[in-house]
This record gives C-alpha cells, structure tokens and sequence, in this order.
C-alpha cells in the first residue's frame, strides 16, 4: 500500500512543540494526509500547533471542526463528527482546493447525510487498536464490498486498521485506510519504521535458491528491498548453478510447500506475489492454490524459467497444452521469447491474453541494434509497449530483476507501462555493471532552517539535537568553514542520521562531493561556489540546491539556474560568518519584494527565533538561524545543551 492511500489521525491530547514535528515528519515520510483531532483544546491551541507545521505541508493536513482555522491556515480538508453533520443542512464554505469530510457509523448515517462530501470515513470496520472493547464489526466482506459500491462518495475505512490487513480494506473497495492505534506511543525516531511496516510494498518471492546469489529469490529479495519492499519467501528448490552453467536441482516437495504457506500465515498478506523457477508445473499449481487460498487478493506473476542461458531445460516433461493451463491460472505472466513460443504455440498474445484472463509481458518481442521492446496484452485488447536503448551485455540474473523490479512497481501502485519502463531500466544498469537506480524524491523545504556552525563533530551533534528536539527548525544545513574534507564528510555522515531520524532534510553548504558521497538531501552554493548547473548535473533532479543573493542583480541573475531556493542577507551583522556582505536590514527586504519572488527566499545573517513573524509580514518564505537560536534554546527553560535527550522526543500516549 502506497503511504498517499493512507490518513494517519493524531491522538487527543496535545503538546504543541513536539507534536508539530510528529506531523511534519509523517507527512514528510510521504503519508497522504494527517487528520489533527483535539477535541479538548482551544481554537488558540490548535493555532500555535499549526504554527509549527510548515506551511508547504499544511494543504496535507486535515483539522476536525474548527472551520475558521482551515480557512485562516489554508489547510488541506475540514472533518466534521456525526453530531456536527447533523446540525447541517447545507455542506459548509471551503475553497475548492479544501475537501470536507465525515464520519459515519452506519450505512443509515451515510444515506441520511444532509450533503455530499469528499469523502466518509466508516467504521469500526475491525477492533479498534486505541479503543479497548470497541470495533467489533459486524459488517462481512462480502457486505463491505457492496457499501464502497453502492457509496455517493469515497470511503475510507477506520477502526482496527494496521499492517496485516490494510491492503485488504483497500481491496474491497475503500479509497484509503485510516488509522490511531499503529501511532499512539512512537516517538518521531521511530516513525520511519512504522511507515515502512504500515505502508511499503509487501512481496511474497517463490523461486530457487540460486548458490551465487545472482539470480532465484536469493537475488530477488536483495533487489526487492533495496527498492522498499517487505519481502517473504516460499523456495521451490535448490539448485547448483553459476553464471555459467546448470549443473541440476532438489525439488522441494508438496509437503514441503504446504508447510511454508502455513508458517507465513501470521505474517502481511502480500500485494504481489512473483513466482520464478519451479521445479514442475504441479509446484507451480500448488503455490497457486496456497495462494488463492490464503491471500485472494494477491496479484500473481509467473516469470516462467523453461530453460537457462546454459540449455539446460527445466520443464522437459511439459507440453504446450499443460503450459497454457498453468499460465492461465496466473494474474500476469512474464515470457521472453523462448518461452512465448514454447507456451503460446499457434496462439497470439492478444487472443491468450482474452482467453486466459491474463496480462501477458511479452520480453524482447521486437528488437533492433539500438533498441528493444516489450509489449503488454491485457485481457481487455489493451496493448502496453515499453521501448529501450540496447546497451551493455546480458549477465545471470537479468530475468530475476525484471520481474522483481516489475512486481515491486506493480505492488506499488505504479501503472504497467511504469512499471514495465522501471524494469527495463534496471536491466540495462545492471547490463552496464551497475547497481539499478533507486527512485529519489525531492525532499519538501521547512520555513525554519538551522545552520551550524560548531567546528567539531560532537558539537555539531549536540546543538543539532537540541534545536530538532524541540520543533525549532524543518530543515538543517551542515556548515562547518575551513574544516578538513575528512572531518567534513564524518561528520556529514552522522549529522545525517540523526536529521533523517527527526524527518528532517540535510543541505550540505559548499561542499558538493561530501553531499555526493553521502547522498545528502541537498547542497547550498555560496556566490563564488560550483556553479549551480554543474552541482545539479553531478546531484541529480531530486538534490535540493540552493544560492546565496545579496543583491537584486544576484536574485535576478539566479532565476536562470537550476536551484530551489535563495538565501537572501544579512539580515544584520553577525559573527558566524567571516566575510560579510553588506547589512540589508528590514528596509532592504522591502526593496528587494520577496513577496513576489519566483522562488523560495530565506531571510538570514542574525535573526532571531522571535522575527519570524516579522519576515512572514514581508512575504519572506522562511528564516535561516545558527548562533541566535541556539543561544535561544539555551537562555530558555531548557537543559543545557551539553546535557543528553533521550527523552525528548513526542510519544502519543
């Protein structure tokens, strides 16, 4: 289940410092939208909560029935209870990028609902995780199938959501899946990790084990979580191979199987399941049925393996007609050429596809010199192609990572002719002798950007984990002058974990190798720096690059390359920088009209965590802090910051 499917909803009490970067990281995790319910607190308090939300983040927040806060603070949704609908007769004034949201308890209630909203949540639809004694649904599947389709709006499911079965309710037809319970005690360390349980791709691999790890499920689940994926495995056989020859293979038996699938019951159902090699096709139909049986909404591919590289055939025994019988027993199936003569026989893709019920990839089925393509055909007469540069030479394993990258894709609710493209650019990597790319998004900028300034490491970890632990900054730049390449990139390393721990992104400033090498989420480029086209040349699209102005020239001059941001001042004179431009004060901004700048504009050089009103006012996008905020932290009622804070982060409970 992709993270944008599902709603995360904050418990009731509040704690304003520490909760706005609990949302922030959530949302920064890529979870769709985070429904803030605080029904004790005071329309003031849920103020200064969204305060401390970054304003690039708000349109993903969700607020229950202060309708003046989601207008004042452009947050993305307003939700309205059950009492508050039915005080309503007409659906309540929103601005048309702003949905409105229900709860229901019944079919009844969602049938008398005075409006249509964007969408409903319904529930319980299991036992609640934050609510002992409540959720025991009565509602079956069959039942919950039909009210998604008989609903006038989406529905979102709530109520007993968590890892093992919100992929299911999305089956049957909810838009998405809300959820309390999996949240309530994680500290904003340990958040990454429920996101990764709750919403990555889950895969069951059934293959062979392949002794050099370069093919069979071996192979697959290296590939699998590199790209995100929950794995699990269901081996069919092991077998003695290298990259250059099939030497033979022990079967696993139908007990054996069997055996296997009653052992992952506990675990998450799997969105895809891809099997590789088997042993027979009687393997093949048992996995099938295991399936079926266990998982009724799993996607099944079959990467049909009926000989290798070396001719060693592994099917000998299996005719056309047995091939077609078991290829229709599959959800897509994944041949190369070989294999679609061997299966197909006299039928043509589009005709099996119709007759099968199946999606059929066909690998390789036109080439030239420069290119190859695949080509889908769906069940429906919808024909998918995917086209390619024909590079590098074929290697063992090749198969094997097609299908597990398509699988992981399709399991991730990419389309086919996403995933079929994904697939083929890990293969002509992999042919070049490359480790296959890794999608990177662009990390969201934060309004509150801290700059150290400390020149050793120990320093620059304490003052980073005071100003992250209590909610003072959304993004941290590492800036340590005239320190040596080697204590530099250290320190980078480890500065790293501690902000993606907080959810929060890294700029490297200056230093465009350290932020290469460590795969930083972004560099800062001075004036007399790499020049910003070369530095996003070298990072790629998904690097965050930002420059330094100082002047309205510098600014216009900036808008022709290829940077995310500015960083405009000083503000006024300051000791963390050694040469320092001219001081613009607040009379500078105003000339400067930020307000109607293009691009995102930090005001920095001395400011103070208490200007940040001032910088808003002039339409500035955010403020840049080093000494002033950290001496901040320290004149507040705060412990020293050479003391330890373990405990300072935000638990929901």
């Amino acid at each position: 289940m992709h993270p944008e499917h599902h709603i995360v909803i904050t418990a009731p009490e509040l704690n304003v410092a520490a909760e706005g970067q609990w949302i922030s990281a959530l949302l920064r995790l890529g979870i769709g939208k985070v429904h803030i319910r605080k029904p004790q607190a005071t329309a003031d308090e849920i103020a200064r909560l969204l305060e401390n939300i970054p304003q690039t983040l708000r349109h993903r927040c969700i607020l229950s029935e202060h309708s003046d806060l989601v207008r004042q603070y452009r947050l993305g949704g307003l939700h309205l209870s059950v009492k508050s609908w039915q005080s309503l007769t007409h659906r309540p004034e929103l601005s048309d990028d702003q949905t409105l949201s229900v709860s229901c308890h019944s079919v009844e209630e969602l049938q008398k609902l005075p409006f249509l909203p964007d969408y409903a949540y319904l529930s319980p639809v299991a036992e609640s995780l934050s609510k002992l004694g409540y959720g025991n649904s009565t509602w079956t599947t069959a039942e919950l199938q039909q009210i998604c389709a008989q609903s006038s709006c989406p529905l979102v499911a709530l109520g007993g959501i968590h890892s093992s079965n919100a992929n299911h309710f999305l089956h049957l037809g909810f838009t998405a899946v809300a959820s309390l319970g999996h949240w309530q005690g994680l500290s904003i360390h340990q958040l990454e990790g429920a996101v990764y349980q709750m919403c990555s791709p889950c895969l069951l691999l059934c293959g062979g084990i392949d002794p050099t790890c370069q093919a069979g499920i071996t192979a697959d689940v290296r590939h699998a979580e590199r790209l995100g994926a929950r794995c699990s495995v269901v081996p069919t056989a092991i077998t003695q191979q290298n990259s250059s020859e099939f030497l033979g293979m022990t079967a696993l038996s139908h007990e054996q199987i069997i055996q296997q699938f009653t052992a992952l019951q506990p675990q998450t159902a799997p969105d895809v399941v891809k099997i590789g090699l088997v042993a027979s096709l009687q393997q093949l139909h048992d996995i099938c049925a295991q399936v079926r049986k266990h998982y009724p909404h799993s996607f099944i591919i079959w990467d049909p393996i009926l000989r290798t590289s070396s001719g060693y055939d592994l099917l000998p025994d299996a005719d056309c007609e047995s091939l077609q019988q078991a290829a229709a027993s599959v959800d897509l199936l994944l041949p190369n050429h070989y294999e679609q003569k061997q299966i197909l026989g006299d039928l043509s893709p589009e005709i099996a596809a119709r007759r099968w019920n199946t999606t059929i990839v066909c690998k390789g089925i036109a080439h030239t010199a420069d290119s190859i393509t695949d080509r889908a055909y769906l069940s429906t007469g919808e024909i998918v192609e995917s086209q390619y540069p024909m590079v590098g030479i074929d290697r063992h394993g090749t198969g094997c990572l097609y299908g597990t990258t398509l699988a992981f894709h399709l399991a991730n609710g990419a389309s086919l002719s996403y995933a079929m493209s994904a697939a083929q650019r890990a293969v002509a990597h992999y042919r070049n002798g490359q480790l296959p790319p890794v999608e990177k998004r662009k990390a969201p900028l934060g309004h509150r950007m801290f700059i150290t300034h400390a020149p050793t490491t120990a320093e620059v970890l304490q003052q980073t984990e005071a100003v992250l632990s209590q909610g003072r900054a959304d993004i941290v730049q590492l800036r340590m002058k005239n320190a040596p390449k080697s204590l530099l990139l250290s320190t980078a390393r480890e500065i790293q974990v501690l902000c993606h721990n907080y959810g929060v992104p890294l700029i490297i400033n200056d230093n465009v190798e350290v932020a290469r090498a460590i795969g930083a989420d972004g560099v800062h480029l001075g004036k007399e720096d790499m020049s910003p086209s070369l530095a996003r040349e070298l990072l790629g699209d998904a690097a965050l690059i930002g420059r330094t102005c100082n002047t309205l020239e510098d600014l216009r001059a900036a808008l022709a390359q290829p940077i995310d941001y500015v960083g405009v001042g000083p503000y006024r004179f300051t000791q963390t920088k050694e040469r320092l431009a001219p001081i613009l004060g607040i009379e500078g901004y105003r000339d400067l009209h930020l307000a109607d700048y293009p691009l995102p504009a930090y005001a920095i050089g001395g400011i103070r965590p208490d200007e940040s009103p001032l910088f808003d006012a002039l339409g500035i996008y955010g403020i840049a802090m080093s000494g002033a905020l950290i001496r901040a932290i320290s004149s507040a009622n705060t412990p020293s910051l050479l003391s330890s804070l373990p405990n300072s982060s935000f638990p929901l409970q």
